[in-house]
């Protein structure tokens, strides 16, 4: 019995001693926070978070960050690198937006991912981008706008009437359901009666509704 407790305190005792140097570095050393993502550099508004905690020692500093990048929404995961002799390196997987909307009533602009979650807001954007007067995310319009953005270089639509109304080139308006096909399937009929309206037809219409079954130009 008393054999075995002696093995038993000198494998602690051991422990102690290998430990002890990696337990005090955590404590003593300051670190110096760099952040890296998929893209490259953090997002700037990560960066302004994390930039705060340079210079606390190293078991805070990784305490911190995680608390902070667990709440925010553009993180998916994250690892942390302790590189000698005072870099703590942040790796981010980060939520890359896809669209974005304008709440009008608010003037505020949030970018959204392709799954139709919040990512952040921001004072300007280069997202295909759905004006409304709310922050309700419909991911049938955005993809609309997605498509349209593709297709004709247009930068936004607008909800009005319950309906996506979108200028593009050779001054036609277009007028969209917020709901119902695929959005692949009307953005390939647009296709269609756009290159038919722009030759055959220029300077006729002015408009093409794609909320009916058979779309009506007018």
């Amino acid at each position: 019995m008393i054999k075995k407790f002696f093995s038993w305190f000198a494998v602690v005792f051991v422990m102690v001693l290998v430990l002890s140097p990696f337990l005090i570095t955590q404590f003593l050393i300051k670190v110096k926070i760099e952040c890296l993502s998929q893209f490259g550099q953090c997002p700037l508004e990560v960066n302004s978070k994390l930039e705060i905690l340079n210079s606390k020692n190293l078991w805070q500093t990784k305490s911190e960050i995680a608390k902070i990048l667990k709440k925010d929404s553009l993180i998916s995961d994250f690892s942390m690198q302790y590189k000698l002799p005072n870099i703590l390196q942040v790796n981010l997987l980060v939520k890359k937006p896809m669209f974005a909307i304008k709440d009008a009533s608010l003037g505020k602009i949030f970018t959204v991912d392709a799954t139709g979650n919040i990512l952040s807001e921001v004072s300007s954007t280069t997202l295909p981008m759905v004006v409304q007067n709310d922050q309700m995310i419909n991911t049938y319009t955005l993809n609309l706008m997605l498509g349209i953005y593709q297709m004709y270089q247009v930068g936004y639509g607008t909800i009005v009437n319950d309906a996506l109304v979108v200028d593009i080139p050779n001054g036609l308006r277009v007028i969209f359901p917020v709901r119902g096909d695929e959005p692949e399937v009307l953005l390939g009929a647009l296709r269609l009666i756009y290159s038919k309206v722009t030759t055959e037809y220029a300077g006729v219409y002015s408009e093409i509704d794609m909320r009916y079954k058979n779309p009506v130009l007018r």
